[in-house]
């Protein structure tokens, strides 16, 4: 194998996988108006599951985390009158992915009665499916049903989760890093 197709090869292994761990994006919005600290107590909506590919343990260990996250921060989880109501929506997209790689020839021929430069290529293209994973964690006032905070991960599921037990309180870690906003509950 010659140093181009090397080269080549190396770089087509490190955009693979590039590709196969991309990172959770975070995106969070809040009301700028809400005092975050006079809520101490939340509990939770159902979570909605919205496309293919989320099995009730991943629902199961979505709930957990985020119940763990927020009990870090110091809220209380109260079933019978919380402060906070905490909504989560996992959306699950499939998706299509194309990409081309050119490869071009810049070698020399040598022909009986010429000598010269030769030049040609090809395009390689691949098609591959993918699944575009969102969480949306949504908290509510609990008493007027108004909306102070968001959180948004997103993230391209190339594979199911190689270790959900672990990946998933990850997420929910950095997604909700924010909250509450101004203030150091941890």
């Amino acid at each position: 194998m010659g140093i181009q197709s090397k080269i080549r090869l190396l770089i087509l292994l490190s955009l693979t996988a590039m590709a196969c761990s991309s990172p959770l994006k975070v995106i969070t919005d809040y009301d700028s108006k809400a005092d975050f600290s006079q809520y101490k107590s939340f509990s939770f909506f159902e979570l909605k599951d919205k496309g293919p590919g989320l099995s009730e343990l991943n629902q199961q260990r979505i709930i957990n985390a985020t119940r763990e996250e927020l009990i870090k921060k110091g809220f209380i989880e109260d079933q019978n009158n919380p402060q906070l109501l905490v909504n989560v929506t996992a959306i699950v997209n499939e998706k299509k992915q194309i990409t081309a790689n050119s490869y071009y020839n810049y070698g020399g021929y040598y022909r009986p009665y010429r000598w010269g430069p030769s030049y040609g290529g090809s395009t390689v293209y691949n098609v591959t499916d993918l699944k575009e994973g969102s969480l949306i964690i949504d908290i509510l006032d609990a008493s007027t049903k108004h909306l102070l905070w968001q959180g948004t991960g997103n993230k391209e599921i190339d594979t199911g989760l190689k270790k959900p037990e672990t990946e998933i309180p990850t997420y929910i870690n950095k997604i909700l890093s924010d909250f509450p906003p101004g203030s150091k509950k941890k």
